[in-house]
């Protein structure tokens, strides 16, 4: 459909309106502002705010001239209107800005979806693409077997249910913003598609042209997107989903063997560290109050570590209905809200929280019937449910495959076999089985509703109104605001289980091997009480059995709140939240070694208190102390270490170490003699510091820790009372510590001879990330060896290049005077995935040189920084 204001500018004519003899205003400019208008919903209060930001960016002349043309194109007299169509049903603007930030506005949320949904899938089609046909069970249909995961696509199906199942359960209110928004995102994402062509798309790794497995979506796709997405943290963990497969129930288990000793099964529970501590899903977290900010402002930092490539990877955006909703910030792949961002009034982060998010139930089974259990002295049935997928043979040819997934009331039975064989047997060898409840299941919209109402907020005060739906799957969320509060909560799914439970809840065997053996990370309790249900609060969000909003760790506060993945107990360092039951985080928990890269964020900002950090001599925060502190790029592992490996490397020559180990670790010292102890592209030397703390972490990290836990290693030992200087320095007295730093010096000139880097080559050939045959240094670097900008890659032939995670989208932002906020942000690893597109690495150079871009946010910043035609997009 075409406007009649807009059918003067692409014909080229010029509307103008004179005043004083000034030269006319070019149609350009007034259609942008006329447009705008038309996106709006009727209604008084909507047309003042509009008027109010038009005041507020033109000029008072400019802004008659367009009430004067808006007056003539809408007139009843004007009879080129009366044969208009009506509006379109969908309709948004987008502009792109530098760097190709899109700034969409729209009139309604389907239509912000609309718009959305077209811009992001210009840069990332196909990794939504993808995600969507493995969160809608079809990877073996569309993939085939080998490329496919018959074991996801058979879960995901039995969790989630059919499409028609899906959507009956979860897409009722068809009329809700969420709904809205997600039907639009997928109707903007076919348009491109169809605009495009499958022939057309991008090709290469990340891309998709001419894929079989490409097909129009709508919402129900993109929903099942977002389902899975929810259960990250719980049913989609790996082990968790093979255990949900492998309980097949075929005839005939029976129990066998003996049960296994605490310490076979924490050897085995060892294997799922990776995956259940993965701090390739870590952040940091910052947020400064009036009493720490130069200012009197807030101020935040947000440092989400997600990955460089795939669904986890972050997109920006703004999305505005003018006069309704306006943030701006970062989403996640296919995700149609802004998820860590910023509006005129209040900027929010999140970091990965390790809390519970799930329980295992020990299920007292009839002896005489493997299909009943036993539940307050009652027998309860298991019940099965057929599930079917198709799968893609070699031949091409479809066949359609079924599986029985059985399940309690608690939920899914599952098989621990492929964690241990012990856990194997339907019965165990206890003569029960398992079953598994999971509170993030089917909360997808009402996530999206918080996420949409965060993003409203005026205030921290309205902010953490809307934490209140307690629908934010797995992460610590940390805000401020123009006034000066600051914010911290555990405010995310966790079932309501206490402290008392957790300690009574453990009678049988199974409970008491694998909650003992995994550090709290699984929890298994007795099944056959309610008594070891999960409870709630009043003020629980109905139906979820989770704890409610009053019962959280959280801090309102003018000073500061920190967070980098721990617990919750040292977000604010000097006021420790304590009282609180292990499911609320049980890496880091209270009175528990920190992670280095913890400590090195709270002694960074206690050093600003101070104003000791050499930044600027006044004490407290302003939006520059702030990006400095994000790419200070210190590494505290050897601040507090390698004194005292110099020391080992200078004098001590232990038992069992050969001349050709002392002599290897003695060239390593050499270099890091030199080293300026940080990770900075000029940095030379620090690869030696990595592998030789790789080296150490392997042989002295505790199960489900992730920090060296050593009584001998340490000089200091770790002291709950002084958690940021504790522990440190290493008691050089001791032979075997003696021993231990040798070898990993010397392990580590071996792997780094072996993948031919040169031990004091600067960190700028050493790490960096490939962008169309330029290798673009990155600075940064291993976050476990106490780096606070996180870049997790291994070693490999000619160095650190295949980057999977950490530094991502980082925020900083404040506000002045005005109506606008303040905002400095990077996306490292650049918008697009197209290695045609000119967003491709161009954030990824200007965060080499540790540049930033300046958000922009109100309208004439989008418009100084916008890029190329304004298009809109009807249909």
């Amino acid at each position: 459909m075409t406007h009649p204001i807009q059918a003067h500018r692409r014909s080229g004519e010029s509307i103008g309106v004179d005043f004083n003899d000034k030269a006319p205003y070019p149609a350009e400019e007034l259609t942008i502002h006329i447009r705008r208008l038309r996106l709006l919903p009727m209604g008084p209060d909507t047309t003042a705010k509009v008027i109010q930001v038009m005041l507020r960016s033109i000029s008072l002349r400019f802004f008659l001239a367009f009430l004067l043309v808006g007056m003539i194109a809408c007139s009843d007299s004007d009879d080129h209107l009366d044969s208009t169509p009506q509006a379109p049903a969908l309709s948004a603007e987008v502009r792109r800005t530098e760097y190709g930030i899109p700034h969409i506005t729209a009139r309604d949320w389907a239509s912000l979806g609309y718009g959305y949904g077209y811009a992001y899938a210009q840069d990332n089609f196909c990794i939504a693409m993808r995600e969507i046909v493995s969160a809608t069970s079809r990877s073996a249909e569309l993939l085939g077997e080998e490329q496919g995961d018959v074991v996801s696509d058979f879960v995901l199906r039995a969790v989630l249910g059919t499409r028609e199942e899906f959507r009956e359960r979860l897409l009722g209110d068809t009329e809700s913003e969420a709904y809205q928004l997600g039907r639009g995102f997928a109707a903007g994402m076919n348009r491109f598609l169809a605009e495009t062509g499958v022939e057309n798309l991008p090709g290469g790794s990340a891309g998709c042209r001419n894929a079989p497995w490409v097909f129009a979506i709508d919402e129900t796709d993109l929903w099942m997107m977002i389902a899975r997405i929810g259960l990250g943290g719980s049913s989609d963990q790996g082990a968790i989903r093979q255990g949900i497969y492998d309980a097949s129930g075929d005839g005939g288990i029976q129990a066998t063997g003996a049960a296994p000793s605490m310490q076979q099964l924490k050897q085995s529970m060892r294997r799922l560290v990776p995956e259940m501590t993965d701090n390739r899903g870590g952040s940091n977290a910052l947020a400064v109050g009036a009493d720490l900010s130069q200012t009197g402002k807030g101020i935040l930092l947000g440092n989400p570590h997600q990955p460089w490539n795939g669904a986890g990877r972050w997109y920006e955006v703004h999305l505005t209905i003018p006069g309704e909703y306006d943030a701006a910030g970062a989403a996640l792949q296919g995700l149609p809200w802004v998820g860590i961002g910023f509006n005129n009034a209040v900027a929010w982060t999140h970091t990965v929280s390790f809390a519970t998010r799930f329980t295992l139930f020990d299920l007292e089974l009839d002896p005489n019937d493997r299909f009943r259990y036993v539940f307050d002295g009652e027998a309860r049935e298991i019940t099965g449910k057929e599930v079917s997928i198709q799968v893609k043979r070699t031949d091409g040819a479809l066949e359609t495959r079924t599986r029985t997934f059985y399940s309690s009331h608690f939920g899914p039975i599952v098989n621990l076999k492929g964690v241990d064989p012990a856990l194997d047997g339907w019965p165990m060898f206890t003569g029960n089985v398992l079953s598994l409840r999971d509170a993030n299941l089917l909360t997808d919209v009402r996530a999206v509703d918080q996420y949409l109402a965060m993003g409203k907020a005026q205030s921290i005060g309205e902010f953490t109104e809307a934490l209140k739906s307690i629908a934010i799957p797995v992460f610590h969320t940390v805000a401020a605001d123009r006034f000066g509060d600051a914010f911290y909560g555990e405010v995310a799914i966790i079932p309501h289980v206490t402290q008392q439970q957790l300690d009574s809840c453990k009678q049988g065997i199974v409970p008491q091997l694998v909650t003992g053996s995994s550090n709290n990370a699984i929890i298994a309790l007795d099944g056959n009480r309610s008594a070891c249900n999960w409870g709630q609060d009043p003020d629980t969000p109905a139906g979820t059995n989770i704890y409610g909003y009053d019962a959280r760790p959280k801090i309102l506060t003018r000073d500061y709140v920190g967070n980098s993945n721990n617990s919750y107990w040292l977000s604010d360092a000097n006021n420790p939240l304590t009282g609180y039951p292990v499911v609320f985080g049980w890496l880091g928990h209270e009175n528990q070694q920190q992670f280095l890269r913890t400590r090195i964020g709270h002694l960074m900002v206690e050093q600003r208190r101070q104003a000791s950090d050499g930044f600027d001599a006044t004490p407290g925060f302003t939006l520059e102390s702030v990006k400095q502190l994000m790419f200070r790029n210190r590494v505290y592992g050897a601040e507090i270490n390698l004194a005292d490996v110099q020391a080992i490397c200078a004098g001590a020559e232990p038992p069992g170490i050969t001349s050709e180990q002392l002599e290897r670790a003695r060239s390593a010292c050499t270099v890091l003699a030199s080293w300026d102890q940080q990770v900075d592209t000029d940095s030379a030397g620090a690869q030696v510091f990595t592998e030789f703390w790789r080296n150490i972490r392997s042989e002295l990290s505790g199960s489900f820790s992730s920090v060296v836990e050593s009584d001998e290693f340490w000089l200091v030992d770790f002291n709950p009372a002084d958690p940021l200087n504790t522990p440190s320095g290493i008691d050089t007295s001791v032979a075997n510590n003696q021993a231990l730093v040798i070898e990993s010096l010397s392990e580590a000139v071996l792997s780094l001879q072996a993948a031919g880097v040169a031990l004091d080559a600067p960190w700028s050939v050493t790490q960096y990330y490939p962008r169309n045959a330029v290798n673009v240094p990155i600075h940064g670097g291993d976050p476990n060896m106490g780096v606070y900008g996180d870049i997790s890659v291994d070693l490999d032939p000619g160095g650190y290049s295949n980057i999977r995670s950490g530094n991502s989208y980082v925020q900083a932002v404040t506000w002045d005077d005005s109506n606008c906020p303040v905002a400095d942000a990077i996306l490292v690893h650049s918008q697009s995935s197209d290695p045609d597109s000119d967003y491709y690495g161009d954030q990824t150079a200007l965060y080499s040189s540790k540049g930033w871009v300046r958000y922009p946010y109100c309208e004439d910043a989008i418009e100084a920084a916008q890029t190329g035609a304004t298009l809109v997009l009807e249909e």
